[in-house]
């Protein structure tokens, strides 16, 4: 097969939807050239616009793991009774975030400082104990804009600003109830083998990519000459990378493909990263592991497994990003995220496991903006029971009694911040959600 036919494969599976199927090579194009892929598809309505927005990648589940009971904001003595696992690899261990000092699970602990200084965590409710409703929680239980999931939305925002070649989300490791939707449209998992196939190897679309380079620039450098204005052509020289970078462009990403060898975590990680550079989309879902529906996990030596692999995948996600953007193959800086069903309890059941907890759960938010810290906290609720989320200072990102984003409005004050976070404003976050507020302390 040849790499065309490969590339045009790739586009009429419709796995990266309308426009990689309305022109087999125009993903690649659009990566040899630098030219955003709704340029290349329409030259003459080019205009002059400073990229705008940042990328998502999104950690999401339906297990309903436990990654909300051993972060930075629930470990304090007068916690007694939270449960955290015995494992010294899990001991409470003292971290810095933006110069605050927090205690949480050793993996965390031992990220790089330069990374917890642009991570957040952000302790709310999902307001659910029921695995299969993480799409009602993508549409953060019915506030988002005409009840269609918050990535989507967001998604449709920034597509122009990113020159994405499409403006819906791409998910990488869903399974069943964790399929994303867009504007009332299913949209199907991309296998990370599926990627490497058709685009991957030595003898890949991938080596083409100085000709498609070459090809592409002179086809719109003759346009523009007949055709185009001033300001078109200063664009076009402005876009156009030079060889060297589409040859470095070309090695780097097809070495990173070749690693592909499966469809776990650590090659949603990888295929994640080479998604992100491509600029297929604003926004793309991976799926970690942190311990799963853990109701009989004795001792926590499930979650303790877990969160030995998936926080060390973090860390390798954005090493990758940051990396990728040093070289100038990434173009636009990359938010790293997570966002489950629901979380998990926290008071200590003996020795067994956790149950579901409807009103407390952890996002995580990684990246370039973000100001490293905890948004909100933990309390018991009124009977007791259970440890759950607390109302939130919008100014300060305090949680506690008297704040104004109430528990109840939580969720979207997560949906509005994320939104802001990767640049969309916050008055059009206003409209797509319309819950919570924008936590201003969120933001470096």
């Amino acid at each position: 097969m040849t790499s065309q036919n490969k590339t045009n494969r790739f586009g009429r599976r419709g796995l990266l939807g309308g426009a990689a199927a309305a022109g087999g090579g125009l993903i690649l194009s659009s990566l040899a050239t630098g030219i955003p892929a709704h340029i290349l598809l329409n030259p003459l309505n080019a205009k002059a616009e400073e990229p705008t927005g940042k990328l998502l990648i999104l950690s999401t589940s339906s297990q309903g793991d436990p990654l909300n009971a051993n972060v930075p904001g629930c470990y304090a003595p007068e916690f007694t009774d939270l449960y955290h696992p015995q494992d010294p690899a899990m001991a409470e261990s003292s971290l810095m975030l933006s110069g605050s000092a927090y205690t949480a699970a050793k993996p965390w602990a031992d990220l790089p400082q330069h990374m917890l200084d642009r991570t957040m965590f952000f302790h709310h409710a999902t307001y659910t104990p029921v695995h299969g409703e993480l799409g009602r929680v993508q549409k953060l239980m019915g506030s988002t804009e005409k009840n269609d999931m918050l990535i989507s939305l967001i998604a449709r925002e920034l597509a122009s600003g990113l020159g994405t070649v499409q403006s819906d989300p791409v998910s990488l490791g869903a399974n069943g109830g964790e399929l994303l939707s867009s504007a009332g449209r299913i949209l199907g998992n991309v296998a990370p083998t599926s990627v490497r196939q058709a685009l991957g190897g030595v003898d890949g679309p991938l080596k083409d990519l100085q000709g498609m380079r070459d090809n592409q620039i002179d086809r719109i450098y003759k346009l523009y000459r007949e055709h185009g204005t001033p300001s078109q052509r200063t664009m076009l020289d402005a876009w156009a990378r030079s060889r060297d970078e589409v040859r470095n462009i070309s090695t780097a990403l097809v070495g990173m493909l070749d690693l592909i060898d499966g469809n776990d975590a650590p090659n949603q990680v990888r295929c994640a990263a080479v998604l992100a550079a491509m600029k297929i989309s604003p926004c793309i879902t991976i799926h970690l592991d942190f311990g799963r529906d853990n109701h009989s996990d004795t001792d926590l030596t499930q979650e303790t497994a877990k969160h030995l692999i998936s926080i060390p995948l973090f860390q390798d996600l954005r090493t990758q990003l940051d990396q990728l953007k040093a070289d100038g193959i990434l173009t636009h800086d990359v938010l790293i995220g997570s966002l489950n069903v629901f979380g998990r309890t926290l008071k200590k059941k003996g020795y067994n496991g956790r149950d579901h907890n409807k009103g407390h759960h952890v996002t995580m938010l990684m990246g370039e903006g973000i100001r490293g810290g905890v948004i909100g906290g933990v309390e018991l609720n009124p009977g007791g029971k259970e440890y759950v989320a607390q109302d939130i200072d919008a100014t300060t990102g305090a949680g506690g009694v008297g704040g104004d984003i109430p528990f109840e409005d939580t969720l979207g004050a997560v949906g509005k911040t994320m939104g802001v976070a990767l640049g969309v404003s916050a008055e059009r976050m206003d409209e797509i959600v319309t819950t919570g507020k924008v936590v201003a302390a969120a933001f470096a």
